[in-house]
């Protein structure tokens, strides 16, 4: 037997009342995992699923880089700025 020509179909003698069946059981099926489902908390939060949110603390990251480098008082130079971002300090001044 050529395993390149075999037809999954052929294998199986299905009549359309086999397949109705089947079909119907399937759906079946897959209503009662939704009801059962529903109200559950699930892991996914975002668009991928089983995917881990990350707290970066953005306003914390957003203070100290205003504290380091713009306030009156700055942690790090213009130049430590410079060497650091590539770009002059002035435009953010």
């Amino acid at each position: 037997m050529n395993h390149f020509n075999f037809n999954f179909y052929d294998a199986f003698d299905f009549d359309d009342d086999t397949l109705m069946f089947v079909f119907q059981v399937a759906t079946a099926v897959i209503a009662e995992e939704e009801s059962n489902n529903q109200g559950r908390r699930t892991e996914y939060r975002g668009s991928i699923l089983c995917h881990n949110i990350v707290n970066r603390n953005r306003k914390k990251g957003e203070l100290r880089l205003y504290n380091d480098y713009f306030a009156e008082n700055p942690k790090f130079t213009e130049s430590q700025f410079r060497r650091r971002f590539r770009i002059s300090l002035c435009p953010f001044l």
